[in-house]
Parts: C-alpha cells; sequence; structure tokens
C-alpha cells in the first residue's frame, strides 16, 4: 500500500468537529508531501490530483496523532480498518518442538508476538527437530498431566494478553498415536503383479507377494501388519474386460500354487497393509500409526481421548480454544477399511472386488501410484476399468467425508469449538472437502512455481463463499528449505497473493518454541523464520499492522463474483487419478490453475464451482444460485466428462439466459460404470440440442496457451463478457479482487507482485457508483481521489505495492497530494562508498532485540564501488547491517527532489546529515529529500550552507548467507539454501 495520511469523514457539523480531529485537520497540512517519503514509491494515483500547498516536515519524517485518540468517524467498516480487532491480526503456527516445555518461556513467546501484532497462536506439539541442542530438557507426553498443565499455562496466559488461540488435534500431521491397535491404523491396499506364461504351475512365497506389493510411504511405521488380501490371474493382453480368475490360498499358507493356462497371464497379489505409515514429525504420545479415517469409530475414540482428558482441564479458562485445527490430509495413498468393499457396494450399486486387480496400483511418496506389472487394457476394457476407478475414487471421497471430517467438525462443535480443517489431498474433494468445516484452510507456500498459493486456494475460498464463511485462513509463507532466506518485502507480496486467491486470514508458519538460552539461531521448524533473533523482525509488525488492516476489511465484506469456472475433475479422475493436492503431480490441462488469474487480471472476477455445487443451483432469470453465491456465465475447461444430473442443470440455466463457455472441448459422456452408455447417450444429447438451439448463449473457444492473460482478454471480447473494472494495460504481475460492503461501498484490492516493475495503469470501474477513495492499511487512513477527465482512475503500481480503492457516497475529505515530480534527468552519484559491514550475532535478552550485533566482528572498505556481498568471497557468508557512506556537494541535491537508492536487496534506512529520512522494508526504494537540503543544511542539523551533506545508506540483509556453508551453525545450514541470497545496495544511487 502507498502510505498515504488520511483522516476521518464526513463529521456530523462542522461546529461540532473534535478538537482531536482539528488538529488532526491541521498536522495534515503539514504531513501531506512529507508522508510520501515513507512510502516505497508513492504517487499520485490519479494524474488530476490537486492539494493545496502544503509545508513539508524536516527530513520527510513528521508524527500524527495515534489512531487510539482519534474520534469514530460514524462509518463502522473504515473504523474496523482503522483499528481492526484482535481476530484480524496475523496468527502463528506455534510448534512446540518436541514438548520441551517451560511455563515462562512459553509467556516470554506470547509476550513477543502481542507486542509485534500477532493476534492468535495455534499450538502445535511437533518432533524435536533433528538436530537441535535441547539443552537436556526433557519432553513432555501428549495429554499426560505435565503437557495439561504447560496448556493450561499457554490458555491463561494469552487469554490475559488478548491473544487468541487454535490448536491442532495430537501432533504432526496426519493424526495418529502409539496407542492405536488394529484397524484404527491407517489402512491401504496395495498391489504387486508377476508375468507368468502357461501351461506351467508355480510356486510363490505369500512373503514375497507381500514384499513386492508393500507401499512405499514417506514416513513408513516399522509395526505395521498385512495380510494377502485376494490372487487372481488375468490375461496380460485384454480390450474387452473380463472377471480375473481367483486363486485359492489359505490365510496361514506360506506359498500358493498357481497353474498358469497357455499363454500369457498376469498374476495380480492385493495385499492389505494395516498401519503401514507413522505420524510425520509426531511428538511423544501422538506418533506412532496414523489414523484410519475411513473408520469412524476409530476417528471418535481417538478425538474422545483427547477431549476426556484435556477438556476438563481448562473449562475453567475463558476463552479457551477458538478452533481445533486438522492439518494436511497426507495419508500417503490410505485407501481402506475393514468394510470399504460393503460401504462401495451400497454406495455405487454393484461389487468393485472383480475390478480391483485392474485399478489398485502400488503407493509410493505421499501416495503416488506407481506402475508395476499389470494387464495391457485398450479400448472397452481400458475404459470401463478407468470408469470403475472413477467410482473408487469418489467412493473414497464420499467415506472419508462422512466418517471422518463431518465427524470431526460435529466432535468440534459438541465442545464449543470450530473445526479449522485442510481439506485437501488425495482423498478429498478438493472444493467440496471445505463444505463441511466451520474455518476452511489453504497453503500459501514461499517458493512454488511462480506464485505463492498453492493450486488448493481458490477451491477452498470458493467452498467458504458458498457456504457463506467470512474467515478463510491460510498456511502462509511455508517454507521447507531456504527458511533463513525470505525476505520481508517476499512474505509482502506473498501474502498479497493469497489474498487474491480468497484467503482473508493469515496463519503464518510459523514461529518456534525455543528458549533464549538454545545457541543461535534456537530450535527450527519448518517455516519462515518469524522470531525475534531475525534481522528483519524490527519491522515486522509494520507488515503486521497492514496485513491486519487487509484481512479486517475482507472478512467484513463480500468478495464479488460473476463468472463461475469448472475443472475437469472427473475427466482427471477417470483418467489420471486423484492427485496429491495441494501439489498436484500433473495439472489436467496443464493450464487449468492458470484460468482464474487470466479472469481477474482482466479485471473480472470467479468462483470454482463443482457437480454437486451445480446439481443444486437454482437457474431462474439465467443465473446459477447457490446459496449467497450468482453467476451469469458458466466457464467449463476442457470437461468432457459430467454425470446427466449436471448436464441437465446447465441447459436449464443456459436456456434461462444464461453464458456458457466451452474450453476446446464439448462434454459428451458420463463418469462410472453403472449405466454409463446411456448416460454418455444423454450428456451428449443435451449439449449438441444446446449448441444447435442456443447458439447466442454458447461459445467454444481455444484452449489456454502460455499467456493466460491475453488468452482471457480474448475470450472476454470473443463472447461479450464486460470487466467490472477495465484496465488499459495488463499484466501478469498485476491482479485484483472485488468486494462488497453491507452499507453498498464497492471495494477494490490491487496488486503487483513483481519485485522489478512498475506499472500504470488506467482502470474504468463500469459497474461502480460513488466517489473514489484510496485506504491505506499501513497507516489506517484514507484519501479522497480525483479522477482523470474520463472518468477513469491512474493506479501506479510501483514494485510489490498494492491499494485498496474504495467507492463511497460521501466525497468530504482530504484528498490525496500531488506527488511532487521526479528530475527527468536523474544524477548519479559517484560509486565510490566507505562500507561498513556489521555482522549479526544473534544476542538477545528478553523481548529486548538490541543485542542481536553485540559481538559480532565489523568489516570495512573504503572507496569501494557496489557489489554483491553474497558473491564476494569475503563476505559470502555476511548478515546482518551493512552501512554506505559518502560526502556529497553541497549544491548536489540542488533541483532534486529524490533520492533513489535503485536496485535493494534488503531493508533500507537513509540519513543525510545525521537526520533521517526514513526506511522502506519493500518496494521501491525512493526517498523524498527535505525542502532545503539544497542549501546543505538539513534542517534541524544544525549545519551551515554550504556545508557538504553526509549520506548514510544502511541495508539489513536476511539471515542465510551466514548459515549456507558455515559449520559453525548447524541447525542454520539445515534450513538455509545452499544458492546464496543478493544482498546489498546495488543501485544506481541517483539524485532525482
Amino acid at each position: 500500500m502507498t502510505r498515504s495520511p488520511s483522516a476521518p469523514t464526513h463529521p456530523t457539523s462542522p461546529s461540532k468537529t473534535p478538537r482531536a480531529l482539528k488538529g488532526l485537520k491541521t498536522a495534515l497540512a503539514t504531513f501531506a508531501l512529507a508522508a510520501f517519503s515513507a512510502a516505497a514509491g508513492a504517487t499520485a494515483l490519479s494524474a488530476g490530483n490537486t492539494a493545496a500547498a502544503a509545508s513539508e516536515c524536516a527530513g520527510g519524517v513528521c508524527s500524527l496523532a495515534p489512531d487510539a485518540v482519534l474520534p469514530a468517524t460514524g462509518d463502522a467498516l473504515f473504523d474496523t480498518f482503522r483499528a481492526p480487532p484482535v481476530s484480524a491480526k496475523p496468527f502463528v503456527r506455534w510448534w512446540w518442538n518436541g514438548d520441551k516445555l517451560d511455563a515462562k518461556e512459553i509467556l516470554r513467546e506470547l509476550d513477543v508476538m502481542r507486542a509485534n501484532g500477532i493476534g492468535g497462536v495455534e499450538i502445535n506439539p511437533i518432533a524435536f527437530p533433528r538436530g537441535g541442542d535441547d539443552l537436556g530438557i526433557p519432553s513432555l507426553t501428549w495429554l499426560s498431566p505435565e503437557w495439561i498443565e504447560m496448556v493450561r499455562v499457554a490458555l491463561k496466559g494469552a487469554a490475559e494478553r488478548g491473544i487468541v488461540c487454535d490448536m491442532i488435534v495430537g501432533s504432526g500431521w496426519p493424526f495418529g498415536t502409539e496407542t492405536l491397535q488394529g484397524a484404527e491404523r491407517s489402512q491401504i491396499l496395495s498391489r504387486a503383479g508377476r508375468k507368468l506364461r502357461g501351461p506351467t504351475t508355480v510356486e510363490i512365497k505369500v512373503a514375497d507377494l507381500v514384499k513386492d506389493a508393500a507401499p512405499r510411504p514417506g514416513h513408513g511405521y516399522d509395526g505395521r501388519t498385512s495380510r494377502l488380501y485376494s490372487l487372481t490371474l488375468a490375461p496380460a493382453e485384454l480390450d474387452k474386460l473380463v472377471p480375473p480368475q481367483n486363486i485359492a490360498f489359505s490365510p496361514s499358507a506360506k506359498t500358493v500354487k498357481v497353474n498358469v493356462p497357455e499363454g500369457d497371464f498376469i498374476l495380480s497379489a492385493l495385499v492389505e497393509y494395516t498401519g503401514f505409515m507413522s505420524v510425520i514429525n509426531g511428538a511423544p504420545g501422538a506418533a506412532g500409526p496414523v489414523l484410519n479415517h475411513y473408520y469412524e469409530p476409530a476417528a471418535l475414540r481417538f478425538l474422545n481421548r483427547l477431549s476426556d482428558n484435556l477438556f476438563p482441564k481448562i473449562k475453567d479458562i475463558k476463552p479457551s480454544f477458538r478452533g481445533l485445527f486438522c492439518d494436511s490430509m497426507e495419508l500417503e495413498g490410505s485407501n481402506w477399511s475393514p468394510d470399504f468393499a460393503e460401504e462401495f457396494k451400497k454406495r455405487r450399486g454393484y461389487d468393485i472386488t472383480p475390478y480391483l486387480p485392474y485399478i489398485i496400483k502400488k503407493s509410493g511418496h505421499m501416495g503416488h501410484r506407481t506402475s508395476g506389472i499389470e494387464c495391457k487394457l485398450t479400448g472397452d476394457a481400458k475404459d470401463e476399468a478407468a470408469r470403475a476407478n472413477y467410482d473408487f475414487t469418489i467412493t473414497c471421497m464420499e467415506i472419508i467425508t462422512d466418517r471422518f471430517l463431518k465427524v470431526y467438525t460435529k466432535w468440534c462443535n459438541a465442545h464449543g469449538y470450530k473445526s479449522r480443517v485442510q481439506t485437501y489431498g488425495n482423498e478429498f474433494h478438493p472444493l467440496e472437502g471445505s463444505l463441511n468445516v466451520d474455518i476452511p484452510e489453504c497453503e500459501t507456500w514461499v517458493a512454488h512455481g511462480p506464485w505463492g498459493d498453492t493450486m488448493v486456494n481458490k477451491f477452498v475460498a470458493s467452498a467458504a463463499r458458498y457456504t457463506g464463511k467470512n474467515i478463510v485462513s491460510c498456511e502462509e509463507i511455508t517454507n521447507t528449505n531456504r527458511v533463513f532466506n525470505t525476505t520481508l518485502e517476499q512474505v509482502k507480496i506473498i501474502g498479497d497473493e493469497s489474498n487474491l486467491s480468497g484467503v482473508t486470514h493469515s496463519i503464518l508458519h510459523g514461529y518456534n518454541y525455543s528458549p533464549l538460552a538454545v545457541p543461535f539461531p534456537g530450535w527450527v521448524r519448518y517455516g519462515t523464520f518469524f522470531n525475534e533473533r531475525n534481522t528483519w523482525w524490527p519491522w515486522f509488525k509494520k507488515w503486521a499492522e497492514y496485513k491486519t488492516r487487509l484481512s479486517a476489511l475482507l472478512q467484513n465484506t463480500t468478495p464479488f463474483a460473476d463468472i463461475a469456472v469448472m475443472h475437469p475433475l472427473a475427466d482427471l479422475w477417470t483418467i489420471h487419478g486423484p492427485q496429491r493436492d495441494p501439489f498436484p503431480r500433473l495439472a489436467y490441462p496443464k493450464y487449468v490453475h492458470r484460468v482464474w488469474r487470466g479472469i481477474h487480471m482482466n479485471g473480472a472476477a470467479c468462483d470454482y464451482t463443482s457437480e454437486r455445487i451445480l446439481q443444486d443451483s437454482d437457474t431462474a432469470g439465467g443465473e446459477l444460485k447457490y446459496g449467497p453465491r450468482k453467476y451469469k456465465t458458466l466457464i467449463l475447461v476442457e470437461v468432457e466428462t459430467m454425470a446427466p444430473a449436471t448436464a441437465e442443470k446447465i441447459a436449464a440455466f443456459v436456456r434461462a439466459g444464461g453464458k456458457l463457455i466451452l474450453v476446446a472441448k464439448t462434454p459428451h459422456k458420463a463418469p462410472g460404470l453403472v449405466d454409463y452408455k446411456q448416460n454418455n447417450t444423454r450428456v451428449a444429447a443435451i449439449f449438441d440440442a444446446l449448441k444447435r438451439d442456443c447458439a447466442k448463449n454458447v461459445f467454444i473457444v481455444p484452449a489456454c496457451g502460455d499467456d493466460h492473460v491475453a488468452w482471457f482478454a480474448n475470450v472476454m471480447r470473443a463472447t461479450g463478457i464486460e470487466p467490472y473494472v477495465a484496465l488499459d494495460k495488463t499484466s501478469p504481475e498485476v491482479s485484483q479482487i472485488r468486494q462488497r460492503a453491507a452499507d453498498g461501498k464497492d471495494i477494490f484490492f490491487f496488486s503487483n507482485k513483481s519485485t522489478a516493475n512498475r506499472h500504470l495503469i488506467n482502470a474504468r470501474f463500469t459497474q461502480t457508483k460513488g466517489i473514489p477513495w484510496e485506504w491505506d492499511a499501513e497507516t489506517g487512513r484514507r484519501f479522497v481521489l480525483t479522477p482523470n477527465a474520463d472518468g477513469s482512475l491512474l493506479l501506479d503500481l510501483p514494485p510489490a505495492t498494492s491499494k485498496i480503492i474504495v467507492f463511497d457516497k460521501h466525497a468530504n475529505g482530504p484528498k490525496l497530494p500531488a506527488r511532487p515530480a521526479e528530475n527527468p534527468t536523474p544524477a548519479p552519484l559517484p560509486d565510490k562508498w566507505q562500507i561498513t559491514l556489521k555482522y549479526i550475532n544473534g544476542k538477545i535478552t528478553g523481548t529486548d532485540i538490541s543485542g542481536l550485533y553485540e559481538g559480532g566482528k565489523t568489516l570495512r572498505r573504503h572507496a569501494s564501488p557496489l557489489f554483491d556481498i553474497s558473491r564476494d568471497k569475503e563476505t559470502a557468508d555476511f548478515a546482518g547491517a551493512v552501512f554506505y557512506e559518502q560526502t556529497l556537494p553541497a549544491t548536489a541535491t540542488a533541483g532534486k527532489n529524490y533520492l533513489d537508492l535503485g536496485r535493494v536487496a534488503g531493508i533500507s534506512e537513509v540519513w543525510l546529515d545525521d537526520k533521517k529520512l526514513g526506511e522502506h522494508w519493500y518496494g521501491r526504494h525512493i526517498y523524498r529529500l527535505p525542502a532545503n537540503a539544497t542549501a546543505g543544511a538539513t534542517a534541524g542539523a544544525g549545519n551551515t550552507a554550504g556545508k557538504p551533506l553526509k549520506l548514510k545508506i544502511k541495508i539489513t540483509t536476511t539471515l542465510g548467507n551466514l548459515f549456507r556453508n558455515n559449520p559453525d551453525y548447524p541447525v542454520g545450514r539445515r534450513w538455509a539454501g545452499r544458492t546464496p541470497t543478493p544482498v546489498g545496495l546495488f543501485g544506481p544511487v541517483t539524485l532525482r
């Protein structure tokens, strides 16, 4: 956000303007232009903006009365935005490393978090991180009296500090514990194959089959049990599917004999494994085998063990938990329960057993299916097996939803808590799973392709829209291998990307429980290093305040979308099987996750939809209506397969006037095995009739190429879609969302994710009435904007910046002041600097971080040109603060308004004649020069005219390079990437 001062607007009457407000107006007169020196490349949003002359503050730094003393404006939404509730503040996943807990340390860490803008914690017991120095502190056992007492300390301390608490149920992920027995443990049916040529008789060891079929989970459990489930023989090649021949065997047999007829055959051994995977990073007491999520009695016993032991002991602490959390469903391919075959027959109407040898595969890491020796299926045989595989997939999804997810939410609610769940993975419908939880959660990573958010965010957010939920939480800034390399600027950009995908609340990943006595950098578990020992921690609160206001605004408004998008999930599951979301092994089609981005980057908005949502929608008036959502346009992305009931509902929508866009393909078949030939015919006939009878409302467009922005621009032109904000320029780096307030405000959030490029875009808000304002999420202030002559607004988005544009019925308030021009011929400073590098040492006392540099070495270079500190042999391991100094002639700033640092890798601060000009933790590092600096006498510095100007620039780096190859920091080295992170001032440094 551009940091622009704002003030309460439209007081009831001028004569009754409160004294504080009058004082604020006076302060604004002196603040005005100088406020822009604190902005990351702040610029006038509209070329037509004007402002009365305003005196500038010395050094570009002014103070205003804090928001706490300002009166309420009478605008409930703005007051919430300006002073958000705690629930809107970012939360953190609080890693309780090894449950090595101490009451004083718990309270100390709560104090640190509260002081730095963190509003909530997710208590997350986790295994002690490998390689850490545990100082001899013993681990407490999950649900032991000692562990429960530490939970009480945390809950009571959080309540006293106004901090909200969630807690993960169990430890690590997925749920499990050493106490699970038998079928309570997760189960999987896996397959081994042997190619046999007859006629012959072979004798095979059962142990060999069990070994060959064994799944290869990323986190196996040593105590797994197994049994041979079935042994079948089928021809090696089939174009018509036939039931395989069952080979009889005794459950206790050590070997089996197989009589092979003449020809080539495939022997398929299906083996049932119980307790095949362990809890990932489980702490003592909640490690061991994973729970069988397909088996309701096991789920209830596990959950009730927690509630029976913990909840009575914390009932006196109010508030207690807000929600109970279920992390990633990384079930490593779990697909079975004791009654799965019977349950399948109830739900699908036929026996799945004869099809299992053709559809079950061996399970690899994270449940990815691996090919083995299996029958070669072609023609009808391949189609029939694929349909049975689809039925198997959706049955798994239904069972785990009914027997775990719904049971879990009901259990949470029965105890007065909300369920918060990440409902995606091989076992869940990526959208519909989130319909069944109170707080659906997605995740956004530091590095995943060109964007931070993963492939599930839009699914999860869309599900929340259908059920009217205003909280979409996000495991945010997740990081597994460059924990110390992430910059605060990246945190902002990635967080903004989360919000564009539909997220309204951040759960940062994460904050490590780590006593101060632990050697630097402390105990570290996954996640970005949100910690008081981080170099950029002093600036973290600035981001937290920005994020809090943005979250408050999004949580108290309704997202707008009038386009629904459906993925070809039935085709994906039929052809390839379910994917391991949020990181699918493949996208089908490969561009499918870029479609929504193309829509938003062209000034429109969409939600995802599903067959169930469509089937239950109302189509009156040519709109798809489900719950509070309604859409005028439906886009099917290369969908070929859908249920006849879905096709019929789409037909009703189109015949009522709705717009249907078919991307590249037309639906012509139905999923599943039962009555599929008749259903295929029905689906094809429905769409043939639509294309014939409703040609004006049905459009067939080509598939998306490499440029999803240009592709959807062409789709809009071809189909007559009108964006609600028409942009004269589009970019894959700039996107937007639209929100609506209950009082009629129309709200737009724009974000530029580039760290290098500035975007100037003229925007016409074609469906919006009212007066445009800019709301600043960093300061909690707002300004009236003056549109261009044609009614558009000029959006100036420097690197990494974002803007909130609000249309209101009121117009009385301060205008966004014009920004002084940058000199068209910038003057570069000499590339000769005195460079001082002050190494971080990591010392800290209590909540005081001033000792971080105490005892660290200092390195000085004189008259050095700018260079990448990470690439220089002498400084490759540097982390800390770099000071760049030089002396400028007294006349150097004459006719110039700004100091532009050029490219910066880190957080910058600038002093001119020992007067601080400001600081930038993201975006464009450009500083407003004091008005009288041109005379060589900086205000307040006491210099005489004509005296040379002393310039000092400080760049604070990340920690990654310090740990990258440093054997003195084994923990840091494990979590820092091996690739150096660029740090320092690169320039060119110019006066503009």
